[in-house]
């Protein structure tokens, strides 16, 4: 894989809402040279293609991942898609920087997880909220000692129901723990330094499969760590079209010596619109014209670990880790809140 010049050539996988992203914070980096991208959609790759100045395009992931003039590889592909372009990405030796998340089946993550540690390159599960300065700055405080150990969090992460039903119709062949709530999960996980032992949780449905979408409307989860603290973990695909923001996210940890209470309704901006009210702090995007944020950042992290040899903050047995708990929420969800005992992890 070329280091030459300090630069990281790179394609993308998926060019849709995500994947504009990934195109936009790729671009914006100077150590980074966007030489390859890929989707089945012709006119999207046409049109991202012009946009962005990328003439080796391609509608099929596998020739991407062997283009000789790619060192790494976004995949920003619907959740369950992603076992073979990642597979595909690790087999050909480049560098993967993996969408969140990893995998919606336990086997399926395990693959990728066993390809990771055989493959050469760096292999980075992209759950980017760690990166936002609220959450970074919560695990300073933990780390530090002066709060204490952790006993109980609460997480709320929802959307407004135009997620599933307008952006991503893809969504109902997966679930809201994988696409919302794994990124709570992995602040938690991060947070308590330990992995989830028990879960037991329920999901309800009707709303979403009355207007089309074969999908649940919400679900709520107790997840136990290993060494007690304890989550309850929630999330929604149901909230009005008037509500005040496409997202709301609620963190809220209790610990021995203190509390970190992270609001998004607790907003640094207001904007009234003609149609909406909504509250935000935004935390990434344009900013002056210049991608900016926590999903830069997370790119950057990835960008120096492929340049440097690193090893990422969030790793392939992360994500298998994640997968393994959020799997067995969707289980005791189809059980009726049945008790799922996982064990302790065992990383690949």
């Amino acid at each position: 894989m070329s280091k030459q010049d300090g630069i990281l050539r790179v394609g993308v996988v998926g060019l849709g809402w995500q994947g504009g992203s990934h195109l936009q914070n790729a671009a914006a980096e100077p150590r980074v040279r966007l030489t390859a991208i890929c989707d089945i959609n012709e006119k999207l790759l046409a049109e991202r293609g012009e946009a962005f100045g990328v003439s080796r395009r391609f509608t099929d992931f596998r020739e991407l991942a062997a283009c000789d003039e790619v060192d790494a590889v976004s995949v920003v592909l619907p959740d369950f898609l992603h076992h073979d372009a990642a597979l595909a990405v690790l087999e050909a030796g480049k560098h993967l920087l993996l969408e969140k998340p990893m995998a919606i089946t336990v086997p399926d993550a395990e693959a990728i997880a066993a390809a990771a540690a055989r493959a050469p390159g760096v292999c980075m599960v992209n759950l980017s909220n760690r990166w936002m300065p609220v959450f970074s700055s919560g695990k300073g405080l933990l780390d530090s000692g002066k709060l204490g150990p952790i006993r109980y969090i609460f997480s709320r992460m929802t959307n407004r129901i135009e997620v599933p039903t307008e952006r991503l119709k893809w969504l109902q062949q997966s679930h809201p723990a994988h696409w919302i709530g794994v990124h709570r999960l992995d602040i938690a996980r991060w947070f308590v330094g330990r992995d989830v032992v028990r879960v037991r949780a329920v999901h309800r449905d009707g709303l979403l499969k009355e207007r089309g979408f074969n999908t649940v409307d919400f679900y709520q989860a107790t997840l136990e760590f290993d060494g007690g603290a304890v989550m309850s973990l929630e999330g929604s695909w149901i909230l009005p079209p008037g509500y005040p923001g496409v997202v709301d996210s609620r963190f809220y940890c209790l610990c021995n010596s203190g509390v970190i209470d992270i609001d998004r309704m607790r907003s640094e901006m207001s904007v009234a619109g003609p149609e909406r009210f909504d509250m935000s702090t935004p935390t990434t995007g344009a900013f002056l014209g210049r991608p900016a944020g926590f999903t830069m950042e997370a790119l950057r992290h990835f960008v120096d670990c492929c340049l440097e040899g690193k090893t990422p903050l969030v790793t392939a047995n992360d994500g298998l880790a994640l997968t393994r708990a959020l799997c067995a929420v969707v289980e005791s969800c189809e059980k009726d809140g049945a008790v799922i005992e996982l064990g302790p992890a065992k990383p690949v």
